[in-house]
């Protein structure tokens, strides 16, 4: 039983040390994010009284609003530290959730959703300079995976949990939803506190800080270009269900299975297909090989609305297989992409930069996957396809631009230093 336990393990978990400690903290805040976003929707709409408009209204400022403090969020992180800046933001995401109990107007959703939208974006970006302090460039790449693999698992384990609290329709089971995430996102902030300190890069005089992250033009293309095979997961999880559906014979309990092989594939491939993402060849392969996935899953698609139903059936159960293998090689592509072009002294400024790119996917990418192929029919996803094939065309280049306007600095200390250790 060890053996196939330990191989497990190693799949699921990096070595002991602080990789798995961040390992750790991830799959403790997942399940607090999955009890939240499975029930918090609910417990707003059905217990206070709101809308679902309301809520989606709330949910989308907070979007569209942390992606513009990335960038500070990054400075923060590179100046004062990504181990206590990121355990701040975790602190800031549990007071917003426990203020989310005592919310009983539509403005008061507002106000809390835009703090918990701030300060989780936040975290995420300050958490990518911290995996990158701690692990240094050789492992930044493989720990994303492996905790990105942990998070899809914790979280679907904590969606069923909250399925369950939902059906207790009660008002106390839908606030413990709220107070078990504060209460983990607490536990969080307390174990990044147990990782090695990486120090923060000092202020540079006025006259000799390099140019700015949001001026670097090459890697802000690399971006945007990156950012747009994220409409992918997208319509994987909104716009596919919904095609099934409304203009397939396909059964409809399939959709819930279509889900259910793409957390899987995610939890056992993720680790393992990322493995050639941590140099910027090796991820610029990967996102070439998203894009053509990406365009063929939607071309296949594109003919299910006039197969039999059980064609139709294992045509979109193949389809939903392409675009959770795009997901997976266009996540890793995009890690590597993004710290391997960052400065290494300015890694959490340009990783909440990197973030800009996700507007287009974010802000378009529901409405993209959904109203086009319902008004356009087949062709619509032969539209959605074309942007995966614009992505195959202007990702090379992009990516050349902006090597050739790196400018080679030395490795930072607290490489060095996790290196000795």
């Amino acid at each position: 039983m060890s053996g196939p336990i330990s191989r497990l393990t190693s799949r699921l978990l990096p070595d002991p040390g602080p990789g798995r400690l961040l390992v750790l903290c991830t799959a403790v805040a997942s399940l607090g994010n999955g009890l939240y976003v499975t029930g918090g929707a609910v417990y707003f709409v059905h217990v206070v009284g709101l809308s679902p408009g309301q809520v989606g209204i709330g949910m989308s400022l907070a979007g569209v609003l942390a992606l513009f403090t990335g960038v500070p969020a990054g400075q923060i992180a590179d100046r004062f530290g990504p181990r206590g800046t990121t355990a701040v933001f975790a602190l800031g995401k549990a007071a917003a959730l426990a203020a989310a109990a005592f919310v009983h107007s539509f403005a008061a959703y507002l106000v809390m959703a835009v703090v918990l939208g701030l300060a989780e974006q936040s975290g995420h970006v300050a958490r990518g300079a911290l995996v990158t302090g701690v692990m240094g460039r050789e492992g930044r790449v493989r720990l994303s995976a492996y905790m990105r693999s942990v998070f899809n698992g914790g979280f679907s384990l904590a969606s069923l949990a909250a399925g369950l609290v939902i059906a207790l329709d009660s008002e106390t089971a839908f606030l413990s939803l709220f107070w078990g995430n504060a209460l983990a996102m607490v536990l969080v902030a307390g174990l990044y506190m147990r990782l090695p300190e990486v120090p923060g890069v000092p202020r540079e005089p006025r006259g000799k800080r390099p140019r700015g992250a949001l001026r670097d033009v090459p890697y802000l293309a690399v971006a945007q270009v990156s950012g747009i095979v994220r409409i992918g997961p997208t319509a994987l999880a909104v716009g596919l269900p919904l095609w099934l559906v409304v203009h397939t014979d396909a059964p409809r309990a399939l959709a819930a299975w279509i889900m259910l092989v793409n957390t899987l594939m995610v939890v056992a491939l993720q680790v393992r297909l990322a493995r050639d993402a941590d140099t910027v060849r090796g991820a610029a392969r990967l996102q070439r090989l998203t894009a053509i996935v990406l365009a063929a899953a939607c071309a296949v698609t594109a003919f299910t609305g006039a197969m039999p139903a059980w064609a139709a059936a294992a045509v979109l159960l193949a389809v939903a297989v392409l675009f959770t293998f795009g997901e997976i090689w266009g996540e890793a592509a995009r890690w590597g992409l993004r710290y391997e072009l960052a400065p290494a002294n300015a890694q959490g400024q340009y990783l909440g930069a990197f973030a800009t790119g996700d507007a287009f996917a974010l802000i378009a990418g529901p409405t993209l996957v959904t109203l086009v192929p319902d008004r356009l029919g087949g062709p619509g996803w032969l539209v959605i396809g074309a942007l995966f094939v614009g992505v195959l065309l202007a990702g090379g280049p992009v990516v050349r631009w902006a090597e050739r306007t790196r400018v080679p600095e030395p490795e930072p200390a607290a490489e060095a230093m996790t290196a000795r250790a």
